[in-house]
C-alpha cells in the first residue's frame, strides 16, 4: 500500500494515456513494490527521492518517494515520453520551503529572470465617428507604436506596493527566493510583475501577488492556507504532513481509489478546477451557522467552489438533498456537465431526491407548482396576484408585447418612457412581486429604494392601472410570467412551512425541497428568485451558499438578501485571485468599470481595484471603425489572422453588442 499526492500537472494526457496513467497509479496505491511498476531511481538525478515508473513501453511517470511513519508516500509529478521523463526527473528537485511551510518544485538548472514583457494596461478606447461608438477589442502580440505608447503612459502610474514596503532580504525571510524577490521588486508594470509571479514556484508567486496588492503577510498566509509560522523541519515526515494539509498546487488523494480516479478523470479540464486554491477549499468544505455568500470577479473560482462544495456535502451526508441551482437552464446544463467530470462517481438526481440535483431556478419553480395540490396552489396564487387568481397552464414568452398590450388597453401612451416595457417589467418584478403587492393602496405606500426613478402618487396610480390590466389580461389568457411562477412557488413553500410549524411547533425538513441549496450567478436573480431561494431550504447550518459577481450583473435588479430573510451578517467573503483571465485582460476590464459604482447583494459598494491574476498574455488592442459593416470586417480579419497563426477555433470567442428596442 502507498499514499499518493497529485501535482498541478505539467503535461496534458489524451484519453488512452490518461487511462494507463490511472491504472499505473491505482496499482501503485495497492502495492508500490510490485515488479511490473518498475519504480526505479535515476542515476545522476539532482534529487535522490525522484523515481520513474513504467506506464507502458513508451510513457513513464515521474514520482517522488517520501518515507513517513505511516508508510510510503509518492508525489506524482506527471507522465511523459520515456526520454523526456528521464530528463525531467534528473533536473527537477522537490524542496520544502520552510518559511512558507509548503513543498515546491524547482528546476536545478540556472534560473533566468523573466524578460520585461509588453505593458499590461491597454490603451483607453478612442472616440470615433461610428454611430454607436462601435469598436472591436482584440488581443494582438505586437500593438502599433501609438497603441503601445498610450499603454506605457498608463503603466507608468502603476504603484508597486511591494517595492515600497519590502526589500530582497525581508522577502527572502518571508519565503521568496532571491531571484524572484529581485525581479518582483524591479517590476515597473503589472505585466512584468505578473510574469515574475507566474514563473516563480506557485506558492511564492501567490504570496507575491498578495503582497503587491497591499495585504500584510499574515493575511496572505491565511488566504493561502499556509501555517501561521515558519516550519523548522524539512524531513519527509514534515513534507507529508504539509501535503495532507492541502498545500498550494498539490492534491492529496492518499490511498483512496475514488479520489485518485476523480483527480485523473478531471485532468482534461482546467487544472484550477481540480487543484483548489487553499482559500477556495476553505469555502468548499467549510461549515457555518447559516447562509453564506461568496463573491468575486469572473475567473476567481466561485463556480468551482460550488461544484466542490456539492461533492463535499454529498460525501459527508449522502442521504441529504443537495440542490445546485443557477439563473438559466443552459448554465445549469454546464454545471451538470462539469460536476460529472469533477465527480464521475456521483449520479445527479431529481430535485427533492437524496443526492445532488442540478437545475435552473425557473424550472425548480415550475416543478414545485406541478407537485402542489390545487387548493394550496390556488391559495398561493391569490396571495401573490390577488383574489380569483390561478396558476394557469401557459407561460408568457414575450413580455415586451404583453406589457405593450397592457399599456394600450389601459389607455396610456406607449411612447412615454414611463410606460416602456423594460421599466414596467423591472418595476413589477422588483417592487410589486418582490413585496407581494395585490392592491393599489399597498403600492402607493411601499418603498422603492434603489429603483432610480422617482414616482409621485399620481404616477404610481397610473402604473398600478397598468399592472392590474397586465394581470387581468394574462389571467384571461390562462398564463403567467416566469417571475410570477417563482413568486407563487415561493409562496407555496412558505405556506407549507407555516402550516407545519402551526401543527408541530416547528417546520420540518420534509416540508422543504432541499436540505442544502447552492446558488450560482446569483447577481442575476430577481426578487421572486430570491424569495424562492430562501423558501427552498429550512433555515439552519449551511442552508444556503450563494455565489455572485456584482460586476457581471446582466439581468437582475439591485436587491439585497436581507429583504428576503437571507441573513449573512458576518458570513461572506470575496475571492480576488483570478485564475482564468490574464493580467492584461483583467486590467482592461477593470478600466471599463472604473467610475461605475458596483453594489453587491448586501447593498454594499464593492471594490474593483484589488483583483489580481496569476496569468499573463497579449495586450488587448482597441480598433476604431466607422460603422457596423467595418466592425464586422475587422472582427473577421482578426479571427482569420488568429486561425492562420495556429490558434484553435474553440479557443476564440466573439462578443457582440446588441441594439434592440429594449434599452
Amino acid at each position: 500500500m502507498a499514499f499518493v499526492t497529485m501535482v498541478s500537472s505539467k503535461n496534458a494526457l489524451d484519453g488512452s494515456i490518461k487511462k494507463r496513467a490511472y491504472d499505473f497509479l491505482q496499482k501503485l496505491q495497492k502495492n508500490h513494490t510490485a515488479p511490473g511498476l518498475h519504480i526505479e531511481p535515476i542515476v545522476g538525478a539532482r534529487d535522490p527521492r525522484v523515481r520513474t515508473g513504467r506506464v507502458n513501453q513508451q510513457w513513464r511517470a515521474v514520482l517522488y518517494q517520501l518515507n513517513a511513519k505511516d508508510g510510503a508516500h509518492f508525489i506524482y509529478y506527471g507522465t511523459w515520453n520515456h526520454d523526456e521523463a528521464i530528463d525531467i526527473a534528473r533536473r527537477t528537485v522537490l524542496n520544502f520551503n520552510l518559511a512558507l511551510g509548503t513543498p515546491e518544485f524547482t528546476d536545478a538548472g540556472p534560473v533566468e529572470v523573466p524578460e520585461t514583457p509588453a505593458p499590461t494596461t491597454p490603451p483607453q478606447p478612442v472616440s470615433g465617428t461610428a454611430p454607436h461608438g462601435e469598436q472591436v477589442a482584440a488581443s494582438e502580440a505586437a500593438p502599433s507604436e501609438s497603441e503601445e505608447a498610450a499603454a506605457t503612459a498608463i503603466e507608468v502610474a502603476w504603484d508597486n506596493l511591494l517595492a515600497k514596503n519590502w526589500d530582497v532580504a525581508s522577502l527572502q525571510e518571508a519565503g521568496i527566493a532571491e531571484q524572484w524577490a529581485t525581479a518582483a521588486l524591479a517590476a515597473t508594470t503589472k505585466t512584468e510583475f505578473t510574469t515574475v509571479a507566474e514563473k516563480a514556484p506557485e506558492a511564492q508567486g501567490l504570496v507575491l501577488l498578495g503582497l503587491v496588492a497591499g495585504d500584510d503577510l499574515a493575511t496572505v498566509r491565511e488566504d493561502l492556507g499556509l501555517p501561521a509560522k515558519a516550519a523548522t523541519d524539512s524531513s519527509d515526515e514534515a513534507i507529508v504532513d504539509a501535503l495532507k494539509q492541502s498545500s498550494v498546487g498539490f492534491k492529496y488523494v492518499g490511498e483512496n481509489p475514488d479520489e485518485l480516479k476523480e483527480a485523473i478523470e478531471s485532468a482534461d479540464i482546467d487544472r484550477w478546477r481540480v487543484f483548489l486554491h487553499p482559500e477556495q477549499r476553505k469555502y468548499a468544505t467549510g461549515s457555518w451557522n447559516g447562509a453564506y455568500r461568496l463573491s468575486g470577479g469572473a475567473g476567481t473560482g466561485k463556480t468551482v467552489v460550488l461544484l466542490h462544495r456539492a461533492r463535499h456535502l454529498h460525501r459527508e451526508e449522502p442521504q441529504k438533498r443537495i440542490l445546485l441551482t443557477t439563473f438559466t437552464r443552459s448554465l445549469a446544463s454546464s454545471l451538470e456537465e462539469n460536476f460529472a467530470r469533477l465527480a464521475p462517481n456521483i449520479k445527479v438526481v431529481g430535485v427533492g431526491e437524496p443526492g445532488v440535483a442540478i437545475e435552473g431556478i425557473d424550472r425548480i419553480a415550475s416543478q414545485v407548482l406541478l407537485k402542489t395540490p390545487s387548493d394550496l396552489a390556488q391559495q398561493a396564487a391569490e396571495k401573490v396576484l390577488g383574489a380569483g387568481a390561478s396558476i394557469g397552464s401557459r407561460r408568457i414568452t414575450n413580455t415586451y408585447d404583453a406589457w405593450m398590450f397592457a399599456v394600450e388597453s389601459a389607455g396610456f401612451d406607449t411612447t412615454d418612457p414611463l410606460y416602456h416595457p423594460a421599466f414596467l417589467e423591472q418595476e413589477y418584478v422588483t417592487v410589486v412581486l418582490g413585496n407581494q403587492l395585490v392592491n393599489e393602496r399597498d403600492y402607493l405606500r411601499v418603498s422603492r429604494a434603489g429603483r432610480g426613478t422617482a414616482l409621485n402618487r399620481a404616477k404610481r396610480r397610473q402604473l398600478w392601472q397598468i399592472f392590474a390590466r397586465y394581470r387581468n389580461l394574462n389571467q384571461l389568457d390562462n398564463q403567467l410570467s416566469f417571475p410570477e411562477v417563482c413568486a407563487i412557488a415561493a409562496q407555496v413553500l412558505e405556506l407549507r412551512a407555516a402550516k407545519s410549524a402551526e401543527e408541530t411547533g416547528e417546520a420540518q425538513a420534509e416540508d422543504f425541497v432541499a436540505d442544502y441549496v447552492l446558488a450560482d450567478e446569483a447577481q442575476d436573480f430577481n426578487a421572486p428568485h430570491m424569495r424562492l431561494l430562501r423558501a427552498l431550504a429550512k433555515e439552519g447550518p449551511n442552508d444556503l451558499f450563494i455565489a455572485e459577481d456584482s460586476h457581471q450583473r446582466i439581468y437582475g435588479q439591485k436587491i439585497t438578501l436581507s429583504h428576503f430573510g437571507v441573513n449573512i451578517r458576518g458570513r461572506s467573503r470575496r475571492l480576488r485571485l483570478n485564475y482564468r483571465t490574464t493580467a492584461e485582460n483583467l486590467a482592461y476590464a477593470i478600466s471599463l468599470l472604473q467610475g461605475n459604482p458596483i453594489t453587491d447583494l448586501e447593498g454594499e459598494n464593492e471594490r474593483i481595484d484589488d483583483y489580481r491574476s496569476v496569468r499573463t498574455g497579449p495586450l488587448p488592442v482597441i480598433i476604431t471603425v466607422q460603422n457596423r459593416t467595418k466592425e464586422i470586417e475587422a472582427a473577421g480579419d482578426r479571427v482569420e489572422m488568429w486561425l492562420e497563426n495556429g490558434v484553435r477555433p474553440e479557443a476564440i470567442g466573439i462578443l457582440a453588442s446588441r441594439h434592440n428596442r429594449i434599452q
